[in-house]
Formats: C-alpha cells, structure tokens, sequence
C-alpha cells in the first residue's frame, strides 16, 4: 500500500474525527426552553435558603449531574390532555388570555429511585434510602422556589385588584353593592368585578400564590429542622401547612380519599336534613344537588348545620358535625361559605366564556374538587377520567348558566 505523503490526512481520520464530533454534541445538556413546558425557576443556586447544609447541597447536586439518568428532574410535567390546545403558561409567557394557571402553581416532578430486589444487601438498602432522601429534598425546595417566585409575579397583579401588597389575602373580595357576577351587564361586571379583566390564568395564579404563601412559613421550618427526614414528618400535619407545589403524590391521593368520606358522610347529613334521598357518588343527582347548594341565597338562607354540612362537600371544613360547629357557623363558617360560593361564581364565568375544552387535564380535575365532584372518576384512570370529568364540569357550566 502506498505510503502516505506528509500532510495528507487519511480517510478513516476524518471519519473518526467526525464521528467524534457529533458524539460530544449529542451530550451538550440544551437550555431550558418555554416550548418544553419548564417551570419558571431551573437555576441552580449555591446559596439557597432552604438549604439544611450546604456541604449535603453540593454533594446532591455532583450526585444528579454524574449520574447518567438524574435522580430528580425539577421540571413539571403535566398530564397530556386530550385537547390539543389546553396547556399550561409559564409565569413568562402568562398573559389575560390564558384560562390555565401557570404551571409553576402545581407541584414538580418527582423522580426518586428504583425500588431493590429481597435479595439486596444492607447498604445497598441504606443507599436507596439516602437518595430518596435528597430526591423529597430537593422536590420539597423546588416547591418553596416556586411558590416564592409565584407570589413575586403576582403582586402587580394584587395592585390591580386593590389586595394588599403583601398580605396574603384570597380574592375575589365582593365589592359593597355588587351584584352576582353573572348580571348580564358587562360594564357593571368590569367595574364591582375586575378579576374578569385579569383572564382565568392571571386570576388562579393570584389566588394559589397567596393560598400557598400562607403555609409556606411553618413549612419552610419543618424543612429547615428536619431535611432529608420532612417526608417523615409532613404526614403528622397534613396539607394543612403543606403548600400545594409541595405536596408529593401520595399525600395528594391521601387528601382525595379522605376528602371523598368526607364528602359522603356530609351528603349523607344534609340530604337527612332536608328530607330527600342519598345520591350516589358521582351521580347527576349529586351534582344537581351541589348546584343548589352552590348558589349565594343559600349560604344566607341555610341554617347552621347545614352551613356546616355544605362546607364539609366543598372541603371548608374537615367535619361536618364537629363540636361548637353550630355555634361558630354564624360568626365562622357561613362567611367562609359566602366567599367560597362567590369564587365558584367568579370562576365558573370564566370557565363559560373561555369554554372547559379550553382547560388542561390538571385544571379540570383541579375544577372538578372544588365543585364538590372529585369521586367523578375514581375508578377510572387516564384519558378515559379525563373524559368523565369534562363532561361533569360541562353539565356544571349549564346548570349554573341556567340558574342564572
């Protein structure tokens, strides 16, 4: 074979080096991008409040780039919806066209380790555990990021419906006078009710921040003490502290169950007090039920143990026969019920102008929970949930629309 002359470059050097080439730029990590439904907050950041150590910070974060698949994905993953067009904004991209909240105002991705075999040894065990550990730590510290920077972007917000600024207050907030939302005067609606100018989206995000931020302090100091060991702990107090970007999926699936017997025990109580038949979970006749409940006459008309009975559908109180509750109805619990059923006014006129196609899959179960429906779909899963629950919160909008 003939020789070959210097400064020639060979064939299978060029491939070679070629080939190279695109190898390492496969394995250039690309930036976050808003396309791919990142939550707003994807930096590292070597000085985090929330940090128990910042020894035990750094050593996550060697241990999450080293390994080839991540122990923990700080990004939020939806569920795929059916409708191709409900997505959820970033806190960038929001804007009062958006009848989704951000994405940012559901919890992260939670990806913690593979579980071992029997046969795995002792500190193959310990090791698992530790990850899991640093996995719920570093889930739980994305949430309080969330929930901060959520709040930040919602404070313009608050100026425009007149809320303080920093105080955590919940709107909507009834102007003295007003009339229900649904008046039918638009000009009316936009002056004793402004939230219709901020869009649904811009509206729950408002309403989330503050809803979080109001538990994020004791929450934050349960993390603080605790560290790896919060998931231990939080189950002793519940989402009752827990902001709702910090609740993992088994507390959420915790919270449903025991909302869903809740539930049926105060539907069980109020249709004996009224005289009429029990209705079966997720029935039209429930439905039919909670839409009478639902309307503003009622909350002022009702009495107090059915003030109570009604806060325990929508999930305002954790009983609906607890003691003194009759008697703290008047000065508690019934305004409780007025502000709430005033929302749900708010927000199902929204829903009606946008449409529920318009929702993603996480809204409307979202959706369907606060309207008192959340055993619409319990022994369905998927799509096929998804689909059972667009057509309760459908025939909510129409009933509610014919009340009107």
């Amino acid at each position: 074979m003939a020789s070959i002359a210097k400064g020639n470059v060979p064939l299978w050097n060029t491939s070679m080096r070629s080939c190279h080439r695109s190898y390492t730029s496969v394995r250039h990590r690309p930036l976050p991008s808003h396309h791919h439904h990142q939550p707003y907050l994807l930096y590292k950041s070597t000085s985090s409040p929330f940090s128990t150590s910042a020894t035990l910070h750094a050593h996550v974060q060697a241990q999450v780039v080293s390994k080839e698949r991540p122990r923990v994905r700080s990004s939020t993953q939806p569920t795929k919806s059916i409708t191709p067009r409900a997505s959820a904004p970033t806190l960038d991209t929001l804007t009062n066209t958006h009848i989704n909240a951000p994405i940012s105002t559901f919890p992260a991705h939670l990806d913690t380790p593979d579980s071992l075999p029997a046969s795995a040894s002792a500190p193959e065990k310990l090791k698992r555990l530790v990850a899991v550990g640093r996995a719920y730590l570093t889930f739980y510290k994305t949430g309080l990021k969330n929930v901060y920077y959520n709040y930040r972007a919602a404070i313009p917000i608050r100026r425009e419906l007149g809320l303080p600024k920093y105080l955590p207050a919940v709107p909507p907030r009834r102007r003295n006078g007003s009339r229900p939302a649904n008046s039918g005067d638009s000009n009316a609606d936009a002056s004793m009710h402004p939230e219709f100018k901020l869009g649904r989206g811009r509206f729950q995000l408002v309403r989330r921040s503050a809803r979080d931020v109001q538990r994020m302090i004791p929450f934050t100091l349960i993390l603080i003490v605790c560290g790896e060991f919060t998931p231990l702990v939080i189950p002793l107090f519940g989402s009752a502290i827990t902001p709702a970007t910090c609740r993992v999926p088994g507390q959420v699936a915790k919270d449903r169950e025991a909302g869903s017997k809740r539930r049926a025990l105060a539907l069980q109580a109020f249709a004996a007090s009224t005289g009429k038949t029990v209705p079966m979970a997720g029935s039209d006749a429930e439905r039919a039920m909670l839409v009478d409940v639902s309307r503003g006459t009622f909350a002022r008309e009702a009495s107090a143990q059915q003030v109570l009975q009604v806060c325990a559908m929508f999930g305002l109180v954790k009983k609906h026969d607890r003691a003194w509750g009759t008697a703290m109805a008047g000065l508690v619990y019934r305004p409780r019920l007025v502000r709430y059923l005033h929302y749900l006014e708010v927000d199902d006129r929204m829903i009606m102008d946008a449409g529920v196609d318009a929702l993603s899959a996480d809204e409307v179960r979202l959706a369907v929970e606060e309207r008192g429906g959340g055993d619409v779909a319990a022994m369905m899963s998927g799509v096929k949930a998804e689909t059972r629950e667009r057509e309760w919160l459908n025939k909510w909008v129409m009933e509610r629309r014919a009340l009107g």
